[in-house]
Formats: structure tokens, sequence, C-alpha cells
């Protein structure tokens, strides 16, 4: 287990981004970004334990609707900022290819990284069901925007495998995702590190992060605010 994963009950893939390094040596910082699956927390208790382990501000969802609606912890009640932007491939698998995400609703992957950028929501936990798929490509495009190594990004990726078999069985019966798990396995679903590697190529040959998400309107100034907030020095 990373020394970056991190235990709560109700979480199965939870850890900090902090401690990955940066190619000019610098690290990013702990405790302000944090990747998870859904937060299936049953009572005060645990949204409580979450609270104090986090220190969150911020909870960014990246599932569609008809998940949200399905189970969702109501975090303003909570005191916590909460926002939803449903990254979608337009496919029915969650293995349709992660470019996908940037190429299906662009404006739902931008509006998540800006609110990530932004160091007045930090700690902020972003999430989808699995925590593997569509956070996986949100999170590889901060960490690219950071000046993460890919080979650290794809790392990174792979370390949701660990939690995919207790993810479907808990979304096991979910009426969201009857149809787009049917016949799914722990193998089929397994995080691959060629899935995020061959991303990584494929935002590369768009310029690489920092230009995709300046024509997208997420531009310099605002990166570099962030790296200045999220990135020690060398």
């Amino acid at each position: 287990m990373s020394d970056r994963a991190i235990v709560l009950p109700g979480l199965l893939n939870l850890r900090d981004l902090g401690g990955l390094p940066t190619v000019d040596g610098g690290q990013v910082r702990r405790g302000l970004l944090f990747r998870s699956d859904y937060p299936a927390l049953l009572g005060p208790g645990q949204v409580a334990a979450a609270l104090t382990k986090l220190g969150l501000h911020t909870v960014v969802d990246l599932r569609a609707r008809r998940e949200a609606e399905h189970e969702c912890v109501d975090w303003r009640e909570h005191g916590v900022d909460y926002h939803r932007y449903p990254v979608s491939s337009g496919a029915s698998s969650w293995d349709a290819g992660y470019r996908r995400y940037l190429t299906h609703r662009p404006e739902t992957v931008v509006q998540a990284v800006r609110v990530l950028l932004d160091p007045d929501v930090w700690p902020v936990l972003f999430h989808c069901a699995a925590g593997k798929d569509r956070t996986g490509t949100v999170a590889a495009l901060v960490l690219c925007a950071m000046g993460v190594e890919a080979s650290d990004i794809v790392a990174d990726y792979v370390l949701s495998e660990a939690s995919v078999e207790g993810v479907l069985a808990r979304l096991a019966g979910a009426a969201p995702y009857l149809q787009v798990l049917a016949g799914e396995t722990a193998e089929t679903q397994r995080p691959r590190a060629t899935a995020m590697s061959d991303f990584l190529e494929w935002l590369e040959g768009q310029g690489g992060a920092r230009r995709w998400l300046d024509e997208q309107g997420i531009g310099a100034d605002l990166i570099e605010r962030a790296r200045d907030s999220l990135v020690t020095g060398p």
C-alpha cells in the first residue's frame, strides 16, 4: 500500500496526491488534493471522521446525475462546498478510452479542474464511483499541469487496482450501474498502466496538459498560481 493511501470507513480508494515528485525537483504538497471512490459514508459519525481526517473545504463529484441521486452525502449540510461536474465519454463502458472524456464533454472536465486548481478551496476531495477512470483522468490532467512525471502519474493510477473488487461488490445491484457493469469483473476493470500511458501520450500529442487547458480557458496564470501553492521547491 502506498504511504499516500488513507484508510477511512466508507472509502475504498482514497489517497493523497501529495508526495508525488515533479520533473524540476519539487514535490506536490500533502493534505490539499485527495482522490477517491464515492464516499459511502453511512452516518454522521463517519462524515465527521472524514472531515476531521481530511480537513475538507470542498468536494468535486464527477458522477452523472443518476449516480448522485442514488447516493450522495449532503456535504453542504456539513459545511463543505459541493460541486458536481459529470465527466462523460459518451460511451456505455467505463474503459472506452480516457481521451474521450476530453473530447466528448470537455467543459465538465475543465470545470472540475478549474475548481481543483483554486487554492482558496483546498483541501478538496474529488471522486467518481470507483475513483479510477473519471477521477484518474482528471487527476492526470492536474498532475501533468503541475509538472509531475508521466511515469509517476501512471504509477499513481494503477494503485486503484487494490480497490476494484471491493468497489464492484459495493456497486453490484445498484440501479445506476446495472447496465454499465453487466458482465464486468475485477480483471476486466483492473486499471492497466497502458490505459493511462496511452492517454498521456495522446495528451502530449495535443501539446500537453497546459496547452490543452489553455485552449479550454484555463490559462498559465491560473496554473502558476496553483503551482506556487501546491508544489514545494527543489
